[in-house]
């Protein structure tokens, strides 16, 4: 008959051990993997929102001087650089007709500064082509 009381005080075997060592080894790369991921993926959404609003307040600031300036035509095209959330933004406007005669689909697309070869926002909308 084996003595079970001695076996619980032993602790766990040097074998048993290793292979918790083992498992925890492979594990924690992957779990670091994933959250670096998610922590790229937070910072990719941060910067494509506030390009976003880089564009809004572009579209804002149109859209205040069509109804506010009398003698205000809507350009065909323009762009400018513009200092926010910490960090350098390039717009570009671009205006297009549409099928309606007095109605201008107007895009502002905005690059981060340093890189204008790849824009991280679109926004299109809606204008009359006269007050």
């Amino acid at each position: 008959m084996v003595n079970t009381s001695k076996r619980k005080g032993r602790g766990f075997t040097l074998i048993e051990v290793m292979v918790a060592l083992a498992v925890v080894a492979m594990a924690l790369p992957a779990l670091v993997s994933l959250v670096m991921t998610q922590l790229d993926g937070t910072a990719a959404m941060r910067e494509r929102t506030q390009a976003f609003w880089v564009a809004e307040n572009e579209m804002t600031r149109l859209q205040l001087q069509q109804r506010l300036l009398p003698d205000f035509t809507l350009p065909e095209s323009a762009s400018g650089e513009l200092d926010a959330a910490d960090r350098a933004w390039y717009w570009r406007m671009e205006t297009e007709a549409t099928e309606v005669d007095d109605i201008r689909r107007v895009e502002f697309i905005v690059y981060r500064n340093e890189d204008r070869d790849f824009p991280v926002a679109r926004l299109a909308g809606f204008f009359h082509a006269t007050p």
